[in-house]
């Protein structure tokens, strides 16, 4: 039962927060209303909305915020940053803290992040010009496929690791 405890709200957690950070974003830079007029133009978006995050690696994460910071650049494409490393690390969280073993918190997460990067992947062969809206290069929706799903695996693995550190066990 932790394994599916610990999948169920770390996916909570993952498309609540991307969501949030998105429309945080999208606020701030003024163009809340041409997303929703994507949306409603193309529904597939919304797959890009709850998953864009697991497309980054986290090492281009920081290198991101690091050069956003340096150059002082602190705008609502920090923000944006920061989101893509806050809302993978929340979900490894609450992953390790409702599940009940290690391996749940861990496999929990991690499907979650393969699952986020297949749910791309696949968008890449129904809609490949969607995956432009986060910049993701689509040559060939195969190689998209299998970039993303690496992407994911990196993901559930870096960011796993915290829900094991987090992993309420008791040692007897």
């Amino acid at each position: 039962m932790g394994f599916g405890k610990a999948f169920g709200f770390s996916l909570l957690a993952y498309i609540g927060l991307n969501f949030l950070f998105i429309v945080i974003v999208e606020t701030l830079s003024g163009d809340l209303n041409l997303l929703f007029s994507d949306i409603s133009s193309n529904p597939l978006i919304i797959l890009l909305i709850f998953f864009g995050t697991t497309a980054n690696m986290p090492g281009n994460v920081f290198l991101s915020m690091y050069a956003q910071i340096a150059t002082g650049a602190i705008d609502y494409n920090l923000i944006e940053t920061i989101g893509f490393f806050v809302t993978p690390l929340v979900a490894a969280l609450v992953a390790g803290r409702v599940g009940e073993n290690k391996g749940g918190s861990f496999g929990g997460f991690f499907l979650t992040s393969i699952l986020g990067s297949l749910a791309l992947g696949i968008l890449a062969y129904v809609s490949p010009e969607t995956l432009i809206y986060f910049s993701i290069p689509v040559i060939d929706p195969t190689a998209t496929l299998i970039m993303l799903l690496i992407a994911g695996a990196v993901n559930g693995v870096f960011y796993g690791a915290f829900s094991l550190m987090f992993t309420k066990t008791e040692y007897y």
